[in-house]
């Protein structure tokens, strides 16, 4: 990077389509998204019925379990509203011990150094290790060709027939934060000239693609493509005219839609030949399918919740063995084996108990709100964002905030990215020289929009 080999860097001006001060819709916010989307669904999936599924489980779920969920996304919303606030930042603030050095004012106090200097040849490494991580994952296919005439023939069932390796295919969901990042320097939240349609996007989507379709992982390609669009979204909005922001307002709705579309070609290729005699067309047995999906997650979380003792009195959390116990018990023949999700609202009240639920939503929650104000601040802690709007997406099938191994890479990658920015402040200092030179005026930016060019050194 040029701040290690002492040469001079110049802060990047601030886009245009900066979240601060700009619009963004409504569900970008987890607690209106809870309200607006997270609760209608379940409201959906539990009084739509089970007639529609596909599945052969035995029904578990009912009014008590939607009471559970109910009561928990509000405390999720209590926490979150509490998050988006600023009011916990204004407490630090004021608690926290003040600075004994003595600073130029004009020295930017308060520059989000990190932001500005995350160079994008990151993006190259993360690129690397993701690269490096499918190859491995795909190796079968490299040594069987044949395999992929099977799969796109509907024939093969490869999460049955083939094994990852633990700790080192797992690094595939680095795509998370990748995706997430690359949107963010398009959209000029962090330096960086990125074009929208480069060979770098292309092998990114494209490997998820070929994941998806090879792999059956559909998640997959929404885990790159979810982050890559919230990143861009601060300049999508800043460049969408009046009918441009209506559709984004009401994109939740459209959201089901788009899905169904893209699931049931898929599904197409993985299990419509096994399938067709049983139903009359294929748009039928998507729509169904999907359902099945998420009605069944919701109903094992509530069989998990009735054998597990939630409602027998006060239950304690449930520990990961005692509830994988009472999982793999329930699909030796009492649920379906197929449609395995397991729930995720109700998996996190199985595993912290009826006392401990209710106060660990609350942090939770308060944790979303904090995702959401470093995004609309432009922080490098809003790389968290995404992760907190993919768990809202699916809290009724995957709890993506509690015992899921496919955030820990990008958790890991997001924490040393913090911890560099943390300590670039002990590393770096600005040439006073420089600095009367080329910035006279204090605070200019907060008058012409942008951030003069300054001249960093390595202590």
């Amino acid at each position: 990077m040029n701040l290690l080999r002492g040469k001079s860097y110049h802060f990047p001006q601030r886009s245009a389509a900066s979240p601060v001060g700009g619009w963004l819709p409504w569900w970008t916010r987890p607690s209106r998204m809870m309200l607006g989307a997270s609760i209608p669904a379940l409201v959906i999936f539990s009084f739509s019925g089970s007639s529609v599924t596909l599945s052969h489980a035995q029904h578990f779920y009912g009014t008590r379990d939607f009471l559970v969920a109910l009561f928990a996304i509000f405390a999720l919303i209590i926490g979150a509203l509490l998050g988006e606030s600023g009011w916990l930042g204004q407490l630090w603030n004021k608690i926290r011990p003040q600075r004994r050095e003595v600073r130029d004012h004009r020295l930017l106090p308060d520059a989000k150094l990190g932001e500005t200097l995350l160079n994008e040849r990151f993006d190259y490494f993360l690129m690397a290790v993701f690269l490096v991580s499918h190859l491995i994952f795909f190796r079968d296919f490299f040594l069987n060709p044949d395999l992929v005439t099977a799969v796109l023939g509907g024939n093969l069932e490869l999460k049955e027939t083939f094994k990852t390796i633990p700790g080192v295919t797992t690094w595939t969901q680095v795509s998370l934060v990748l995706g997430a990042i690359r949107g963010m320097r398009w959209s000029g939240l962090l330096p960086g000239k990125v074009k929208l349609i480069s060979l770098f996007h292309v092998v990114f989507f494209g490997t998820l693609f070929v994941r998806a379709l090879l792999w059956s992982e559909r998640l997959a390609l929404i885990e790159g493509f979810v982050p890559f669009f919230l990143g861009a979204l601060p300049r999508v909005t800043a460049s969408a005219g009046p009918l441009g922001r209506t559709q984004l307002r009401f994109l939740p709705l459209l959201l089901p839609v788009a899905v169904l579309l893209i699931f049931i070609p898929f599904e197409f290729l993985r299990s419509w030949q096994y399938y067709s005699g049983q139903h009359s067309s294929i748009f039928e047995f998507g729509w169904r399918r999907l359902y099945t999906y998420y009605f069944e997650a919701m109903n094992t979380g509530a069989a998990i919740l009735d054998v597990g003792g939630f409602y027998d009195g006060i239950a304690g959390p449930l520990s990961f063995k005692a509830h994988e116990a009472v999982y793999e018990g329930l699909y030796l023949g009492t649920l379906d084996v197929e449609y395995n999700n397991p729930g995720g609202i109700h998996y996190v009240a199985s595993r912290m108990g009826n006392v401990l639920l209710w106060p660990f939503l609350a942090l939770v929650g308060t944790w979303f709100g904090l995702t959401w104000r470093a995004y609309v601040e432009g922080r490098l802690f809003a790389l968290f964002y995404p992760i907190t709007f993919l768990g809202l997406m699916e809290i009724l099938r995957i709890p993506y905030w509690f015992g899921l191994n496919r955030v820990m890479p990008t958790s890991v990658v997001i924490f040393l990215i913090l911890l560099w920015a943390a300590s670039l402040k002990q590393r770096v200092r600005v040439h006073r020289s420089k600095l009367a030179e080329e910035w006279p005026e204090p605070e200019p930016w907060k008058v012409a929009g942008e951030i003069p060019a300054t001249t960093f050194q390595r202590r």
